[in-house]
């Protein structure tokens, strides 16, 4: 009878302990940013004078409920872009990110609130799209530094965020190409060309790279092609490098829109441009190698007719850049 009572008091006393556990913290309270690491940013291009708002979250971790007002700070991290720039690409300096000049951006405060009985709060980041030359690759790099409650997290990726910021208008992203390229003399077979991202210079005009050329060579900047959408449908080409002896033949675009058949809130938008170009490869300068591409470069993008623009606009296509 003895044991059986102590094992009995031993049961109620855990079953008491097991019923209150919820109410206690069962985490470490911190802030973090929701996005943390190396982070796409994409905003709407506006132009010269205009300015785009994004918000950029963090979150207070735990269990239990946040029952005051948590205040944020952020300042900038060069240090962090430093090391990545290093790590990612060793010499490989024509790939380093670059810092987004200050003249491209502003916050609204360096503070935000995370509100009582919530567990979110926003920064507010202002963009502007001028001077932005997109054959460079754009990062504004923050850090949390103090909170007047609970704390940064400790943990090193949480508490940084290097937000890549990539312009957008409604014909830039990654172009599928069942186009070709062949070469204007002999009869060598025709080369298939790799998808083609397309980068905003401005409201109605991206840039890309010619032919198969590689986005990533140290001499990527030659065969740099614009293409300005025209409203009549017609696409004007252009090279600022006359080494490259570029010329176009024609071009011009469609915009087809459709609702997904089985999912009919999503919106699909298809955009063809229908190019005929010449260059030359100057690789190797004194043997130039002159080149045609015909053919198609095919854009698709998925919006979610459920949710306004502006918060849709980190996820207008998982595969664009």
């Amino acid at each position: 009878m003895k044991y059986s009572y102590l094992l009995i008091l031993l049961f109620s006393l855990l079953s008491s302990a097991c019923n209150k556990e919820w109410e206690d913290e069962l985490f470490v309270k911190d802030v973090a940013f929701v996005k943390n690491g190396v982070v796409p940013v994409y905003a709407k291009y506006l132009s010269t004078g205009g300015a785009v708002t994004l918000k950029v979250p963090v979150v207070l971790s735990g269990s239990t409920e946040n029952t005051e007002e948590v205040q944020v700070t952020l300042e900038l991290d060069t240090d962090t872009l430093q090391n990545l720039n290093f790590d990612r690409f060793r010499n490989r300096q024509d790939l380093y990110f670059i810092q987004l000049p200050t003249s491209n951006y502003s916050f609204s405060s360096n503070t935000a609130t995370i509100p009582k009985n919530s567990n979110l709060g926003y920064f507010d980041l202002n963009l502007k799209m001028e001077n932005m030359d997109m054959y460079n690759k754009y990062i504004l790099p923050v850090k949390l530094v103090a909170t007047s409650k609970y704390g940064v997290s400790q943990r090193r990726w949480y508490k940084k965020s290097l937000m890549q910021v990539i312009p957008f208008n409604d014909y830039s992203g990654n172009y599928s190409v069942p186009g070709q390229v062949k070469r204007t003399e002999g009869n060598e077979p025709a080369l298939t060309v790799p998808n083609r991202t397309a980068w905003v210079v401005n409201e109605n005009t991206v840039f890309f790279y010619a032919g198969v050329i590689e986005e990533e060579a140290y001499d990527r900047l030659k065969y740099k092609i614009v293409a300005r959408f025209n409203a009549d449908g017609t696409i004007t080409l252009s090279s600022n490098d006359p080494s490259i002896k570029f010329k176009q033949n024609s071009g011009n675009y469609t915009v087809a829109k459709k609702m997904d058949d089985v999912q009919p809130y999503l919106q699909r938008t298809i955009t063809t441009m229908n190019l005929d170009y010449e260059y030359e490869d100057i690789t190797q300068p004194a043997f130039p190698l002159r080149y045609r591409f015909t053919g198609a470069m095919v854009l698709e993008r998925v919006r979610n007719t459920q949710i306004p623009d502006e918060d849709q606009q980190v996820v207008i296509d998982s595969d664009m850049f």
